[in-house]
């Protein structure tokens, strides 16, 4: 079901809160069967060792931007009780592969009907790779009507409540990952959390930036984008604050917790810090 409607939802709230619901990578940390010491630590003592994929809640207006495969734990580690609209940045399944978890929650089995439909937000592009990779997008919002799907191009803008999102995408009009810019009277955050390495736009006077960590092995792996390159774009963008997410459970393992803190210090002329799980920014 593709409608073009537009949902607008009042605010409750008179500041923008956000949820890092998740901050790890392609594989949450701890791995399955990975008996490193960031792993064993994961398992034992839980958050901030804990991750799962990345995700981020905006708490004003019931919104989550992507879902991958542990959004369930993931929302009821933070208690989150409801969410009204679910924004894709790309197909990954680290970012998508949630949705039945998500939206067959709304789904009641005993009376065969929806109790809440989710307004799913993505490119033209990205349902298209999304259906190609995970078609039964189509059963939820066809047959289950638990998701209404609206298509949000580049550069396309809704209003939910007081809050503006905008898609960003990396390379334009061609683009199949995307970027959100979220925006609330002055306030300015982009929330880019994964490949980024073909990020092409440049996004300026940001009060937060939410950017993909960016590898540590970037002499061993050429295809992401690497640490001190990720730096170069926080001191081009120059954002009040940034928040680095989307870290690497083989790259804690191999560079160890510590290194976090180390790469703060060799980089200290730069405002960034790491997310963890239940992170929460208010703006």
């Amino acid at each position: 079901m593709v409608s073009s409607f537009i949902m607008v939802i009042p605010l409750f709230y008179n500041f923008m809160e956000l949820i890092i619901t998740g901050s790890g990578g392609a594989t949450s940390t701890p791995r399955p069967f990975c008996q490193c010491l960031i792993c064993k630590k994961a398992r034992k003592e839980g958050e901030p060792y804990k991750r799962n994929s990345s995700s981020l809640y905006i708490n004003d207006i019931f919104t989550l931007i992507d879902c991958g495969e542990d959004i369930g734990d993931s929302l009821n580690r933070r208690n989150i009780i409801r969410v009204d609209n679910l924004f894709i940045t790309h197909w990954h399944p680290d970012h998508t592969f949630g949705m039945r978890s998500l939206l067959e929650a709304y789904f009641n089995f005993r009376e065969g009907k929806p109790d809440r439909q989710v307004t799913v937000y993505m490119s033209k592009r990205v349902f298209e790779d999304l259906k190609e990779h995970y078609p039964s997008i189509s059963h939820f919002s066809d047959h289950l009507e638990v998701a209404e799907i609206q298509h949000l191009d580049n550069q396309k803008s809704i209003q939910i409540g007081n809050i503006g999102i905008t898609a960003i995408g990396y390379k334009g009009e061609t683009s199949n990952i995307f970027a959100y810019l979220i925006e609330e009277n002055s306030k300015r955050v982009l929330y880019a959390p994964c490949d980024t390495i073909s990020f092409e736009q440049k996004i300026f006077n940001l009060d937060l930036l939410i950017h993909e960590c960016g590898l540590f092995s970037h002499e061993k792996i050429k295809g992401e984008i690497s640490f001190p390159a990720m730096i170069e774009r926080i001191r081009l963008f120059k954002p009040k604050r940034t928040i680095l997410t989307h870290i690497e459970e083989i790259e804690i393992n191999a560079w160890g917790w510590d290194y976090l803190e180390k790469m703060k210090k060799q980089y200290s002329d730069v405002d960034f810090d790491f997310a963890y799980d239940g992170m929460k920014i208010r703006l």
